[in-house]
C-alpha cells in the first residue's frame, strides 16, 4: 500500500500502525502505477495559501489516475484525508482548507467508475489532535469502518456522514429584500440556464446585472438576418464563403455558426432581462485572468456602482473517465470553475457583497462517471461556500446549488437520450429557474449547499453521526 507524504509526520506514523496489522505499507512522494492500495494524505498539509490548497487537488488526480487501470480492473484501495473540521465543512472548518475540498469529490466518482475498488473520503478535525492520534484515528478507520463513502473524523464523537434533508422555503412571509441599488456581478449568466434562472429572479424583483462571458459582441452580418436555424447559418456561410472562391473547413465552419448563435442568445439574454424592469449590460472578459477581471470590475463600478452580489454559473464539461482523463482535460473543466471563483472573491474584496450564489453540480454530492474534474471543483464550490457564509455572517446571503441535469445547457439531445434511458428525470427549464429564484428570496440562509434534481425540488445537507 502506497501512503502518500503528508509533510507533517502522520504518514510514517500511519504505516507503522499498518505494518502491526499485517499490511505492507510505504511512505512514497509519487504513486507507483502497481500500487494495489493508496492513502493519500495531501489534504493534511499545512497550508498558508490558496495556491497550495488547490495543488493538493491536482495530486490527488495524479495518484488516481496512476492506479485508475489497476483499481479499475482487479480492485483495490483508495482512500484521500482531508482536513475541513472533521464534518465536510459542514460544522465550520478554516478557510484556506476549503480549497482542498474537491477529494471527497474525487472519491465519489472513482466509487462508481471502479465497482471492484473499495474507496473512501476521511475528513479528520486536526484541531487538539497529536501525530499519533491522527495515525491511530485513520487506522481505526480503515481497518474497522463502515461503507460510507464520505466520513467524518471528530474527537471524542462519533463518526459524520452526510445526508440530505428537505429545503426549506418560507413563502408565508414576505419574500427576502435583495438590494436593488448594487450591482450583481454574474458568471456563465448571459446563455443557458444561468440565464433561465437569472430571468426567473428579474421577474420576481428588478436588479442590477452585469453578465461576464468570454464571447465577444459583434454585429451579425445582414445575410444572416432571416437565417433562423443552425443549418440555415451554415448553408449562407457555405454559399458566401464558396462565391468569393473561399475555403472553409466544417471545424471552421462549425466555429462560425456557434459564435453567431452565442452572440444572439446573449442578446436576447439583455433583451429578456431588460423587459423584466432590471437593467443588464454585458462585458466579455475571462474570469481566469485575473487582471483582465480586476480590470473589468473597476470598469464596472465606475459605469454603474457597488458591486454588491456575485452569481457563479460558468462552467465547461471534457467528460472521461479518470484513467482516460487528460491532465490537460482536469485543468480545462477544474480552472474555469474554482479559479474564476477564485479571482471574483479576490476582486471584490472590498465590496459589500450582501449575495453570494454559486452553481455547483449533483456530481459534487454523488460522483458522476467521467466527471472526476468536475465533481472535484464543484464540491470546493460547495466547502468555499460554507466557509465564505462563516466569515462574512448574516448580512450576506450565500448559496451553492447543486443542480441535478437541466433539460437544456450542458445537456445535449444525446446526452438527454442517455440520462432518459437511465431513468433521471431532467430538470425542466422554467421549474429549475423558478427553484433557484425561489430559494434566493424565501430559501432558509443557514442551508447553504441545496441540491435540486427533476426529482426533488431542494434538498439542505446535514452532517449526521453514525
Amino acid at each position: 500500500m502506497a501512503i502518500t507524504d503528508d509533510e507533517t509526520g502522520i504518514a510514517p506514523l500511519l504505516a507503522d500502525k499498518l505494518k502491526t496489522h499485517g499490511i505492507q505499507a510505504e511512505v512514497v512522494r509519487s504513486v507507483s502505477n502497481h500500487a494495489s492500495g493508496v492513502v493519500f494524505l495531501g489534504g493534511l498539509r499545512s497550508l498558508t495559501t490558496e495556491s497550495e490548497a488547490l495543488a493538493v487537488n491536482y495530486e490527488a488526480f495524479a495518484a488516481a489516475k496512476s492506479v485508475a487501470q489497476q483499481l479499475t480492473a482487479r480492485g483495490g484501495l483508495f482512500v484521500t484525508v482531508q482536513s475541513t473540521g472533521g464534518a465536510f465543512g459542514l460544522r465550520g472548518m478554516e478557510s484556506q482548507q476549503a480549497w482542498t475540498s474537491g477529494l471527497s469529490g474525487l472519491v465519489k466518482t472513482a466509487a462508481l467508475e471502479w465497482p471492484k475498488a473499495s474507496v473512501k473520503a476521511i475528513d479528520l478535525e486536526m484541531t487538539g489532535l497529536t501525530k499519533e492520534q491522527a495515525a491511530d484515528a485513520i487506522t481505526a478507520e480503515l481497518l474497522w469502518g463502515g461503507l460510507e463513502v464520505e466520513v467524518g473524523l471528530r474527537m471524542n464523537e462519533p463518526r459524520v456522514t452526510v445526508h440530505a434533508e428537505p429545503a426549506s422555503l418560507s413563502q408565508s412571509i414576505s419574500k427576502r429584500v435583495i438590494n436593488q441599488k448594487g450591482v450583481i456581478v454574474v458568471t456563465g449568466g448571459a446563455r443557458g440556464v444561468t440565464a433561465a434562472a437569472l430571468q426567473a429572479l428579474a421577474e420576481a424583483v428588478p436588479l442590477q446585472f452585469v453578465l461576464l462571458g468570454r464571447t465577444a459582441l459583434t454585429e451579425e452580418p445582414a445575410i444572416f438576418t432571416h437565417a433562423n436555424t443552425e443549418a440555415e447559418l451554415r448553408q449562407i456561410l457555405f454559399d458566401s464563403y464558396k462565391a468569393n472562391g473561399q475555403k472553409m473547413t466544417p471545424r471552421e465552419l462549425s466555429t462560425r455558426v456557434q459564435a453567431i448563435l452565442a452572440n444572439r442568445e446573449i442578446k436576447e439574454t439583455l433583451h429578456t432581462l431588460k423587459q423584466s424592469g432590471s437593467h443588464a449590460s454585458y462585458y466579455a472578459v475571462d474570469i481566469q485572468d485575473q487582471q483582465a477581471l480586476a480590470h473589468t470590475l473597476s470598469e464596472v463600478r465606475r459605469e454603474w456602482g457597488q458591486i454588491t452580489g456575485i452569481i457563479h454559473g460558468a462552467g465547461v464539461l471534457a467528460d472521461k473517465r479518470i484513467a482516460d482523463k487528460t491532465p490537460e482535460n482536469f485543468d480545462l473543466v477544474f480552472r474555469t470553475k474554482v479559479e474564476g471563483l477564485r479571482n471574483l472573491l479576490a476582486a471584490t474584496q472590498q465590496d459589500p457583497l450582501d449575495m453570494l450564489v454559486l452553481f455547483s453540480s449533483i456530481a459534487a454530492r454523488a460522483g458522476n462517471i467521467g466527471q472526476c474534474d468536475y465533481a472535484m471543483a464543484n464540491e470546493i464550490l460547495n466547502k468555499v461556500a460554507a466557509a465564505q457564509a462563516s466569515q462574512r455572517g448574516v448580512g450576506c446571503l450565500v448559496k451553492s446549488f447543486n443542480w441535478g441535469a437541466w433539460d437544456g445547457g450542458m445537456v445535449t439531445p444525446s446526452l438527454r437520450t442517455h440520462f432518459t434511458e437511465r431513468g433521471v428525470n431532467l430538470i425542466p427549464i422554467e421549474q429549475g429557474a423558478r427553484a433557484f429564484a425561489d430559494e434566493l428570496l424565501f430559501g432558509n440562509r443557514e442551508q447553504i449547499e441545496v441540491v435540486i434534481t427533476g426529482d426533488r425540488v431542494g434538498q439542505g445537507l446535514m452532517g449526521g453521526q453514525t
